[in-house]
């Protein structure tokens, strides 16, 4: 059989490997992706990601759980208003590390902004963060770079045994502590169920 033949074979395969719930869990709804423990990429180890699935592109996110020590001085110095800040940059992912994603709640869905949960959007548009700001609006999380895959690349990875899948929910993203948010959504994912 020639190798170009095997390829959409094998990730067929891979496909039908998937875990039922993994399956099922990934498609135009938000997931939180929970590293397993034997995943080594210094990038995700210990990681839980948020992940969107843009109507165009593949599946992008932000690691939730990875606070960095960068001031916004130093993160964006040719951007003077956001010098005074002190909220907390997490690391998003190893994507385009001079981009600034956010995690924001509106009751509106904003054009520039992907759909998470409820009123929860992420974006990366400086122009509608400049605007929401400016307008009193409070962002929940700020991101350093970006974590994305191939549109296949995600389900290789899951058929892999790299991650597990949950539903995205928002208090699990926005109220669990990052220093505890892996264990305890690796424990959720992983419990066996009576």
């Amino acid at each position: 059989m020639p190798r170009h033949l095997l390829t959409p074979v094998w990730l067929l395969l891979c496909m039908l490997a998937l875990p039922l719930h993994a399956q099922q869990a990934l498609g135009p709804e938000p997931v939180l992706l929970v590293a397993s423990p034997s995943l080594q990429d210094p990038n995700f180890a210990q990681s839980v990601v948020l992940v969107v699935f843009p109507p165009s592109g593949g599946p992008t996110g932000v690691i939730l759980n990875q606070p960095t020590r960068l001031q916004w001085k130093d993160a964006f110095p040719d951007e003077p208003a956001l010098a005074p800040r002190s909220d907390p940059l997490y690391f998003g992912g190893p994507v385009r590390l001079g981009a600034l994603w956010f995690l924001f709640r509106q009751p509106s869905a904003p054009q520039t902004a992907l759909p998470v949960v409820d009123d929860l959007y992420l974006s990366a548009d400086g122009k509608f963060l400049d605007r929401l700001l400016e307008g009193g609006g409070k962002v929940d999380r700020f991101f350093v770079g970006y974590s994305g895959w191939a549109p296949s690349q995600l389900d290789f990875e899951i058929a892999q045994g790299a991650w597990y899948v949950l539903p995205a929910e928002i208090k699990d993203i926005l109220e669990l502590a990052p220093e505890d948010m892996w264990r305890k959504l690796l424990s959720r994912a992983t419990a066996v169920e009576a």
